[in-house]
């Protein structure tokens, strides 16, 4: 992974990481609170080597050993069970074995010296215990030492006990940053297991790397409750999100006269990934060029295309298609965009798999491609009904509409490949719902205008114009 997808990263669980580290603080100061205070009391002592008969004159590298090891001795010493249960005979408040867990040595640099700590949740019973170990030591040192004959004590008090009035333990700036970084841990690893397992499109990066290219057009998430609210391009023509669905023109513009596609269905791969709101928007933004437009409804199960222009859906395709109709122009419905109509849904008067498979849809289409330049196309999901199939037949290519963050991985991966065995053309993929916009637009040439994932693009205008003689 680059260091640019790092970041993305990073800023897009930025929300998670942050609520993560406060909840770890929090914990790690409530830990904190009920552990208890600790105070340590550290006497600095040395051991008396005369007691174990090593002052030579000229020591041997023998003697210097024996020396090293008659030291560490005395410092185990100081903590043997014996010596414990005696100091703490000598202090009252306390047991052998919170004695034994609370008191340590450690040495004083590179000398001879070394610490005897004691920590008790209380500051003066701290120096009592560390007093208290020296001298129940002392008076057991014989014994531990087997050296009966001893004149004087193994251990030399170089600095009497002292505790600071500072308790050191608990230790919030330790617990406090531990929990905090377990915390941010644990988010990242949540992060990145909600990627893993999550397919659905997030950005047109997402989509590039999934299998989809880079897309045709990008927009936003559109504001609005009802479906006219959100026809942008006809109630705020001049809004950035109009200006993505007229850039779709350049895409028509990049083929030669002779190869520009008349009929294009708007497919999407499921239920609910905005493809009626982009044939309606993208018919207005062409209709606004000063192209003539029709937009069909044929979405038969659940047309919706007639309540964005607030329209009666009496009368239109399925009764075009059921033969109980001739003439195409009696059911184009005029809008208030100049150059644009609407062919509704209409009555349905048989099963929307018979009607868009007969002989009929070629007919009727043939009929619109005299009256329109370009014929926008509402269909049903690809991947729900069969009805998108047998549309697609008599289309000249397709353009699919992905939805970011509902659109899986699996979903775009199944319509590309559904069109490749149908050998249906795909322009490309319009990207919509995108949270923060990305203002790039692919911008083609003459010569670089290719579908997407390299599906063919099959023009059908002199074809169907041969079928329906």
């Amino acid at each position: 992974m680059e260091l640019r997808n790092y970041l993305i990263f990073t800023w897009r669980w930025a929300w998670l990481i942050i609520l993560c580290a406060a909840i770890g603080a929090g914990i790690g100061f409530a830990y904190s609170q009920t552990q208890p205070r600790l105070y340590a009391a550290s006497t600095m002592l040395m051991v008396n080597q005369d007691q174990g008969n090593f002052a030579r004159p000229s020591p041997t590298f023998d003697d210097l050993r024996a020396r090293e090891r008659y030291a560490l001795t005395v410092r185990q010493l100081l903590l043997v069970r014996p010596v414990l249960e005696r100091a703490a005979e000598m202090v009252e408040g306390v047991t052998v074995s919170q004695l034994a867990a609370r008191t340590s040595t450690a040495d004083v640099g590179k000398t001879e010296l070394f610490l005897l700590t004691v920590q008790d949740t209380d500051r003066q019973r701290a120096v009592a215990l560390a007093d208290a170990i020296v001298a129940a030591f002392r008076s057991l040192e014989r014994d531990l030492l087997d050296n009966p004959y001893a004149q004087g004590s193994s251990l030399i008090v170089v600095d009497p006990a002292y505790a600071k009035r500072n308790p050191v333990s608990p230790d919030y700036v330790r617990n406090i940053t531990l929990s905090v970084f377990i915390a941010v841990l644990i988010a990242i690893v949540i992060g990145f297991l909600y990627d893993y397992f999550n397919t659905r499109i997030k950005d047109d990066g997402d989509l590039e790397r999934r299998g989809g290219g880079r897309p045709l057009v990008i927009v936003g998430k559109l504001k609005g409750a009802t479906p006219a609210a959100q026809l942008v391009t006809l109630n705020d023509p001049a809004s950035l999100e109009a200006e993505s669905y007229r850039m779709f023109r350049l895409h028509l513009d990049a083929f030669a006269p002779d190869k520009r596609p008349q009929v294009i269905a708007v497919i999407s791969a499921a239920p609910g990934e905005g493809r009626s709101l982009t044939a309606a928007n993208l018919a207005v933004a062409l209709a606004q060029t000063g192209q003539r437009v029709v937009l069909v409804d044929a979405n038969l199960r659940h047309p919706t295309l007639h309540t964005f222009f607030n329209l009666a859906n009496q009368g239109g395709l399925s009764n075009l298609l059921g033969g109980s109709a001739q003439a195409i122009e009696p059911f184009l419905r005029v809008t208030s965009q100049s150059d644009l109509y609407v062919l509704t849904a209409g009555n349905m008067a048989g099963l929307p798999a018979q009607l868009l498979g007969g002989s009929q849809l070629e007919r009727v289409l043939n009929g619109l491609r005299q009256h329109a330049d370009v014929i926008i196309i509402d269909s049903a999901p690809l991947l729900t009904f069969a009805d998108t199939t047998l549309l697609l037949r008599a289309v000249d290519t397709t353009l699919a509409v992905v939805r970011a963050h509902r659109t899986t991985e699996g979903e775009l991966r199944q319509m590309l490949a559904l069109l490749r065995q149908t050998e249906i053309g795909c322009m490309g993929i319009v990207l919509n719902g995108v949270t923060k916009r990305q203002r790039r637009f692919n911008f083609p040439s003459a010569q670089q205008a290719q579908p997407v994932a390299q599906l063919p693009l099959a023009n059908r205008s002199e074809t169907l114009a041969d079928a329906g003689d």
